[in-house]
């Protein structure tokens, strides 16, 4: 499955979706200014950068599933609010339950980031969902999560533990005299691409995990993203000879060529005795 969500994420990024890439950036730009600006009210940064943070992650499912992204939809937790009550108690008391089994002597740090995968689809549920009370959206994501949080965990980790290995190589090949400086330049840009897309590719891995778990789910919306699975090359078909050549005869099954008096093909092994 992880091969499948790396597909559909990087079929997104194939279509060069510069404003949802630079609505990503937006995003996290906005949330650390929120949280540095807002730091000297207790709370306030947290709350504004929550709200702008859930705005991001639903922007990121629009263009996944193939909408136009618009700036001012970061800001639609800030509509009215009975919005921003729900968004913030919602996902504050999801946060409120993993810090408390975060508290757990010596294994709690174990069991918080359990929580937080079978959390994992509470800002979807609060927003795309609001039938569902406040205090249950993180019940129902532990319920819809379930078999998904390896999966979701190894999808998360993966890209980033081949991102530090491919640093660690590039760092070690820099220290070749002579053309090392070479290996450090690559890092660099390595270093750019992972800061620039980082974030778009981890919110686009999150949203089409939403979208498989939806897909087997019962409850709650459903949604088609076709578009994004990757296009299979097409199996050329076999080329047939259409003039006889003399000592020699084709393979009806794959068009190789044989002798005349042989009994199986040399390229797929086909029985010529069966026609």
């Amino acid at each position: 499955m992880i091969k499948k969500i790396y597909g559909r994420a990087l079929t997104v990024l194939a279509r060069k979706p510069f404003k949802l890439w630079g609505l990503s950036l937006l995003g996290a730009f906005l949330v650390l200014v929120a949280e540095f600006a807002f730091g000297v009210i207790p709370f306030a940064g947290f709350a504004v950068g929550l709200l702008i943070e859930v705005g991001l992650t639903m922007i990121l499912l629009r263009g996944y599933l193939g909408e136009e992204p618009h700036t001012v939809q970061l800001f639609d937790c800030f509509k009215d609010w009975k919005t921003i009550k729900r968004v913030l108690c919602g996902m504050g008391y999801m946060y409120l339950w993993i810090f408390l089994w975060a508290l757990i002597p010596v294994v709690g740090f174990v069991f918080a980031i359990i929580r937080a995968y079978e959390y994992r689809l509470t800002p979807y549920i609060l927003v795309m969902e609001p039938d569902v009370p406040i205090t249950e959206a993180y019940k129902v994501s532990k319920q819809r999560t379930e078999g998904f949080k390896a999966k979701m965990f190894w999808a998360d980790i993966l890209w980033i533990l081949l991102v530090w290995a491919a640093a660690l190589i590039l760092a070690l090949l820099g220290t070749i005299p002579y053309v090392g400086f070479l290996f450090y330049i690559v890092l660099f840009l390595l270093y750019i691409v992972v800061c620039l897309f980082g974030t778009l590719f981890a919110g686009l891995i999150g949203a089409a995990f939403y979208v498989e778990i939806q897909r087997s789910s019962a409850d709650g919306p459903k949604f088609d993203d076709s578009m994004n699975d990757p296009a299979e090359k097409p199996t050329p078909a076999p080329v047939f000879s259409e003039a006889p050549v003399e000592g020699y005869k084709f393979c009806p099954n794959c068009g190789s060529k044989n002798l005349a008096d042989g009994k199986f093909c040399t390229g797929c092994g086909y029985k010529f005795e069966d026609q």
